[in-house]
């Protein structure tokens, strides 16, 4: 589907028909007074704002955003801020009037620099696409340095009132003053909503001439930091959404959003022409794929061979961005993006009986529910979804590695738009995959020979942890492949040999992904005396997981899990075991471990059992994560000691 840069905008300006009041302000900034106030940050914006104007004119809706950008460069890194970048489609909008000047100190004040050297390009192609029609306009503000100003304003008019959008109180840098407005006329009903926490933001009403304005404004606004392993601060930063609900002309009223049952109005309208008639070459595809076989059979065959036979390739063109294209037409090219994937899927399902529908959806990055926020921007996503035995199960090929049965990792507890039928639909809640079906068992049987440790192990991997280790081999070249394997089942020390390793088909499905391996460490077992000390920790899952204090973002997972470590040490003859570590367990309802010593007879067992129980550790978490960290550490470094008789 599309990606949604259009409706997901964080970007915030304002109009401005002259740059004088730019110069009248700039001799007013106090850049020192900037930097004391945000020490850690390379920019500031002075300005960040976006006025929206809604009006009737011959006959026609018009929406124009005005944006103005005002930004100081707080230090020598000046030259990292001063490229701006205005992204586009020519399909939904148009780009105009934009005027950009640099302001340079120097000893009179500052010097003005208008920025007449305005490009207009195609972006430089992205993962996976293969055609858009984006355009990009560059500019540079010249002569960028410490305590120096670039200001840009440029108008922007919507050609479709569905792509109204919002405006984010955040920014990855901090944001001085920041505004949003909208202005519109008596015969357009405008409504909005609110995210985030908006107390400190000021709200204003006011009409005039027969038109309304809404307002907001804050000031001060941190910049939210950027992280690894971290929700989009989407979910975080406060943020105001318009709808456009209806408009009128000449007594003619034209419903657009407000609610779902308008969003799936107007979805329904992008798919109401796709797949009508069946496909010859369909049919007998389908035929040979799902002769004889039973419908969860049929359903399989079909999804798989869509993973493995239609290659992920987005596009982005106009509505076409919207439109999943016809079934026959993937089929015969053999690529396509997710509503191409989904219109296929959905298309062959239907001629082997058995019912699939499209559903919309968005990503976890998008923190929007369809009740709170009945719009385009709360999905960016399609798939096909059936129901068996009540139960709804979600098909996304544009992941090749992942097994029927499991949703893709990035749409887990996310809400789908299903449309059941012809002018129906249902919100269904995709499952998080629990973690007992996300594991790691990695089972080792140790031999002493001298100081030196050698094992033969197992490690088998099932759902999405199986999907994680498919996508890091997948694309890797066979040396490449041995490289890895060498790096991760390195054992117990920077000594450790990998000897031999074979693996399972990596196209192998409803099945774990296994490795069976050998290796040795030499030097490891040490001896003092006729005492031996061995530390059969050999793998040290989250040992250097903590949280470190600076960071302020909920750490994020893609999926729940259980890794499960089980070494088993044979005794060696003439030995009796003199020392074998507590049982230490660290329980959370999130996240902790057990790790157990048993000896049986003439071997000694030790398992290490860890669990996440969520997608999210919240800030709130951390400090109980690190005790974790911590135990496991201590619990790492114990050592089992063994005497000779």
């Amino acid at each position: 589907m599309r990606i949604l840069f259009l409706l997901l905008k964080i970007t915030v300006s304002i109009y401005f028909s002259t740059l004088l009041p730019f110069f009248s302000f700039a001799q007013k900034v106090n850049v020192a007074q900037i930097k004391a106030k945000f020490p850690n940050d390379e920019m500031a914006y002075l300005t960040r704002s976006e006025q929206v104007k809604v009006a009737i004119v011959n006959g026609q809706l018009q929406i124009d955003v005005l944006h103005k950008d005002e930004r100081v460069f707080l230090d020598e890194r000046a030259s990292n801020w001063a490229d701006e970048r205005i992204y586009y489609s020519e399909a939904f909008q148009e780009i105009a009037d934009i005027q950009a000047v640099s302001f340079v100190p120097d000893k009179a004040g500052f010097k003005k620099i208008v920025v007449d050297d305005i490009k207009t390009e195609k972006p430089s192609p992205g993962g996976g696409i293969f055609f858009d029609d984006m355009f990009v306009k560059k500019l540079t503000f010249p002569a960028a340095k410490q305590g120096g100003i670039g200001a840009l304003s440029y108008r922007e008019r919507l050609k479709n009132p569905y792509m109204l959008s919002g405006f984010a109180f955040g920014n990855y840098m901090p944001i001085i003053n920041a505004e949003f407005s909208v202005t519109f006329p008596a015969e357009v009903k405008i409504s909005y909503k609110t995210f985030g926490d908006t107390k400190g933001i000021l709200f204003k009403q006011t009409t005039q001439n027969g038109s309304t304005t809404y307002s907001w404004k804050a000031q001060n606004l941190k910049a939210y930091p950027i992280e690894n392993e971290s929700l989009s601060f989407r979910h975080y930063v406060p943020q105001v959404f318009l709808f456009v609900e209806n408009y009128t002309i000449n007594g003619q009223k034209t419903e657009i959003l407000g609610d779902i049952p308008k969003l799936f109005a107007f979805y329904k309208g992008l798919v109401k022409d796709l797949n009508q008639q069946t496909d010859p070459q369909i049919k007998t595809l389908v035929d040979s794929l799902t002769r004889g076989k039973t419908d969860l059979e049929k359903v399989k065959a079909v999804y798989y061979w869509v993973q493995d036979r239609v290659k992920y390739i987005a596009f982005e063109e106009g509505l076409g961005g919207f439109v999943p294209r016809q079934a026959a037409d993937v089929c015969r090219k053999r690529y396509g993006d997710c509503k191409d994937m989904a219109s296929l899927i959905t298309a062959m399902l239907k001629v082997a009986n058995v019912p699939a529908y499209l559903a919309w959806i968005g990503t976890r990055d998008i923190p929007f529910r369809y009740a709170e926020n009945p719009s385009m921007a709360v999905d960016n996503h399609m798939i096909a979804a059936i129901k068996r035995n009540g139960q709804w199960q979600f098909l996304d090929a544009t992941d090749d590695r992942i097994d029927f049965g499991l949703p893709t990792s990035h749409i887990q507890g996310k809400e789908a738009l299903v449309m059941t039928a012809e002018n129906d639909y249902e919100i269904v809640q995709v499952p998080v995959v629990a973690a007992h079906q996300n594991t790691k068992r990695d089972s080792v049987v140790l031999r002493y020979d001298n100081r030196t440790l050698q094992g033969q192990g197992n490690c088998r991997f099932e759902g999405l942890y199986k999907t994680y280790m498919k996508s890091v081999l997948q694309y890797r070249s066979e040396p490449q492949q041995n490289e890895y394997y060498k790096a991760y089942f390195s054992r117990g020390s920077n000594k450790s040999a990998l000897e031999k390793i074979a693996r399972t088909p990596l196209d192998e499905r409803d099945a774990p992904l296994q490795f069976n391996y050998a290796f040795r460490v030499p030097d490891y077992v040490q001896q003092v005396g006729n005492e031996l000390f061995i530390n059969p920790h050999l793998t040290r899952t989250w040992a250097e997981r903590r949280i470190e204090d600076p960071r302020r973002n909920d750490w994020k997972y893609n999926y729940q899990q259980i890794e499960e470590n089980i070494t088993v040490l044979p005794v060696p003859a003439g030995y009796d075991v003199t020392n074998l570590p507590p049982n230490v367990a660290f329980s959370n309802p999130e996240f902790g471990f057990q790790i157990s010593y048993e000896q049986k007879n003439s071997q000694i067992v030790v398992r290490n059992k860890l669990l996440l129980n969520t997608l999210l550790v919240k800030t709130g978490s951390f400090g109980e994560w690190n005790k974790m960290v911590a135990a496991l550490n201590e619990a790492y470094s114990e050592v089992i000691s063994l005497k000779k008789r």
